[in-house]
């Protein structure tokens, strides 16, 4: 993806030695002054400083803009706009009906108007906007437009106060959800197993629900949905949907666990249309399903898959007056578009996973010919650009086997032009080829799980991990560990960035004591400098730092939203950046590195997304670019699945129902259904665990049927014999593309007793 073009903030600016830098500075203010006054009206584009030291910036990787991060909010405003949340952009996003991107507004963070994980949206007929945001504990109101109208709630368990989820991943979702009928506004209180009623400015508070099964009480309910009578809830954790009246009073359930009709596997939203029909996001079975008003089951559409229809794990949808429906098709980071019959009409937003996009990136890194290499670390790879910003190459994958992993936290390159990975959440370090084959682990968890990587002129590795700096030879001789808990000289606190400068001399940014390190190759303490502040000089949770080849030294000041530059020394030369999503400013900046031409990139994890700023630092000379892998391949076809009935009969008897699977290559199969009396009542679940399946051969999988199951179904015979199964076998691809396919098996079966 090519970066976001910039403005100048300096036509006047060009990258300059060190040396002369301060004095070029002085001169900048006479050249404001007559000689050049396009720099003086360019002065105000640099955040953060009067001064600026950039020549221009850009952005590469798109922070929101339609791309979609786990989405798992949705709501449909009175002129037809469609309004999605997700756990990991922090934005509310606008489209239109028919999936046009229109606009958003919000960025992380915990003031008035900011966002954290979205969990739940909802619309008055006003066209205002209610937010839950899961991360805060609070719900935000805002017009049409973004403006923000009021904010309340708070973490706790009191009334108006919040537990929601920790918004954090798929088995950490955001939690909470909203809607708004008439003069209330009613939210699914998740951790606090309640529903939670307010007036539209967050006044006048009651609730209802305690933790439990029994009818009226709520296991970790998510979607609501209010139609002025009468309230439905979806009760997540008790694989039910419950309704209410407008004042908490329980009327009726509905749903128990399994994949037949009429049940649910943790159902995560819910929505109502104007003919009165229930949408349930039927989330672990992947799938849409239609009730009456009475909970009656109607219908139901989707399986897993990334097909047009298929889904993965819905957690959020919203019905139109007319009985259309909009699904937040949460794993395939996209908005699907229904009918009112379950046919797909239409897809839209682009993923967070998808080429050059970036999820939490917290590092970055330049080769000598000013390719970078990103720790994409939410995403749990590594990405490549090209030294013109252009995306080259996604590396690795979640995982815990040899070039995979798990919560990459940094990456560095050796002087061969190999890759150096902070595998942290693996606890390891990883060493990969250019092109992502995995050579050799280096490095245990003994100092703690490691969170920062750099290499040295001699092909050295420096690990920063616990509160140890460790520092690997190249020549395999022993390693030199340096370091422990503390804030005196040569001990740290959460380090979190290592560098190394021409000389071998490491510096690190020792992030709980708010100040840089400088150690020898040795590892003897040099010098530091540094003190929690915000003002100049002063440091508050530095994540990042690199040197140029002068010698001086950049530092992401990450809660002070700001960049610094020092001397080797630790006197403070220039800074740059304020809080806020524009061009120039950041959330939380990270990992840094300087290139061969001078830039300093910087990522910005909250924003997800690096910033290029050019001409700061001293260049270097660049060398000619050595490439990587080639862009990944598209995804695998589905595979080619094959399912028969070896056997039709002694279906009761033997308690469950025998099909013969086969994939065209190695798969993980499921299968689950229903068996029954043919054309009668009397319908049981059918179910089967995962396994893997090699390629060619067909494997006998059992899908079960409990003992109860058999006993309803015998007393539902009578005397008849024939039994009917349907039953849907879905089957993934091992290996890092994947693919899936999913099979409908609908045949009779005949049993003897």
């Amino acid at each position: 993806m090519a970066p976001v073009p910039a403005v100048s903030p300096s036509a006047c600016s060009a990258p300059r030695p060190a040396a002369l830098r301060g004095a070029l500075r002085i001169i900048g203010v006479v050249l404001a002054l007559g000689i050049c006054p396009a720099a003086a009206a360019r002065a105000g584009a640099c955040p953060g400083t009067a001064a600026c030291p950039y020549s221009a910036a850009s952005v590469i990787g798109q922070r929101a803009e339609g791309v979609l991060r786990f989405p798992q909010a949705i709501a449909v405003g009175p002129g037809g706009d469609v309004y999605v949340g997700d756990q990991q952009t922090f934005t509310v996003q606008k489209f239109s009906a028919t999936g046009a991107f229109e606009g958003e507004w919000g960025h992380a963070g915990s003031a008035a108007g900011d966002l954290g994980a979205v969990g739940g949206l909802a619309t008055d007929a006003a066209g205002n906007v209610y937010a839950v945001d899961a991360t805060n504990a609070r719900i935000e109101k805002f017009d049409a437009n973004g403006a923000l109208i009021t904010t309340w709630g708070r973490s706790g368990a009191g009334l108006g106060q919040f537990h929601f989820g920790a918004g954090s991943g798929a088995a950490a979702g955001a939690g909470g959800g909203i809607d708004v009928a008439g003069s209330y506004v009613y939210v699914s209180d998740t951790g606090n197993h309640r529903i939670q009623r307010f007036g539209l400015d967050g006044s006048g508070a009651i609730a209802w629900g305690s933790a439990g099964s029994a009818p009226g009480q709520f296991s970790n309910p998510k979607g609501i949905a209010a139609t002025g009578q009468v309230v439905y809830v979806a009760d997540d954790d008790n694989h039910r949907v419950q309704v209410f009246t407008a004042d908490g009073a329980f009327l009726a359930a509905s749903g128990t666990m399994g994949a037949g009709p009429g049940q649910f596997a943790f159902p995560y939203d819910v929505s109502v249309d104007a003919q009165g029909s229930v949408y349930v996001a039927d989330n672990n079975n992947h799938r849409v399903v239609k009730l009456d008003s009475q909970l009656g089951y109607l219908t139901s559409w989707g399986s897993f898959g990334t097909a047009p229809g298929q889904l993965g794990y819905p957690r959020a949808l919203a019905a139109t007056p007319a009985g259309e429906v909009y699904v937040a098709d949460t794993a395939n980071n996209r908005i699907q578009l229904f009918d009112a019959g379950g046919l797909p009409r239409l897809a839209f937003g682009g993923s967070g996973r998808g080429p050059g996009n970036l999820t939490g990136p917290r590092d970055v890194r330049a080769d000598p010919s000013g390719a970078l290499l990103v720790a994409d670390t939410l995403d749990t790879r590594l990405e490549a650009f090209d030294p013109g910003d252009r995306f080259v190459a996604a590396i690795g994958h979640s995982g815990t086997g040899p070039g995979q992993f798990l919560d990459p936290r940094a990456a560095a390159f050796d002087p061969g032009g190999g890759l150096l990975v902070a595998d942290t959440g693996n606890h390891r370090g990883q060493r990969l080829t250019r092109f992502g084959a995995p050579l050799a682990r280096f490095a245990t968890d003994t100092a703690g799980a490691p969170a920062a990587v750099a290499v040295d002129a001699t092909g050295a590795t420096i690990l920063a991990a616990g509160d140890q700096i460790i520092r690997y030879p190249a020549d395999g001789s022993p390693a030199l560990t340096v370091g422990a808990t503390g804030s005196g000289p040569g001990q740290f606190k959460f380090p979190a960035a290592v560098a190394v400068n021409a000389q071998g001399e490491i510096y690190v940014a020792d992030t709980g004591n708010n100040r840089v390190q400088a150690l020898g190759a040795d590892g003897r303490f040099i010098r530091s400098w540094g003190v929690r502040g915000g003002r100049d000089g002063r440091l508050r949770d530095p994540d990042g730092i690199a040197v140029d080849p002068g010698g001086n030294v950049f530092v992401s000041d990450r809660a002070n939203s700001r960049i610094q530059e020092f001397t080797a020394a630790g006197t403070f030369i220039a800074k740059w950046g304020a809080r806020g999503v524009g061009l120039g400013e950041m959330l939380a900046p990270a990992g840094l590195t300087v290139d061969c031409r001078g830039d300093v990139i910087v990522a910005d994890p909250p924003a997800n997304r690096l910033e290029r700023f050019r001409g700061v630092a001293v260049p270097g000379a660049c060398a000619p670019y050595l490439g990587f892998a080639a862009p990944p391949a598209p995804p695998a076809p589905p595979p080619v699945l094959s399912v028969t009935v070896p056997r039709r009969t002694r279906v009761l008897a033997t308690g469950g129902l025998v099909l013969a699977i086969a994939c065209d290559r190695p798969c993980r199969v499921s299968a689950h259904g229903v068996l029954g009396p043919a054309g009668g009542r009397g319908r049981t679940a059918l179910s089967a665990p995962p396994r893997t399946l090699g390629a060619g051969r067909a494997t006998r999988v059992r899908l079960r049927v409990s003992a109860r199951g058999i006993a309803i179904i015998r007393r539902a015979l009578g005397r008849r014999r024939g039994l009917r199964a349907q039953v849907v076998v879905t089957a993934v691809g091992l290996g890092p593309t994947g693919g899936a396919a999913a099979l409908p098996v609908r045949a009779a079966y005949h049993l003897t007793r």
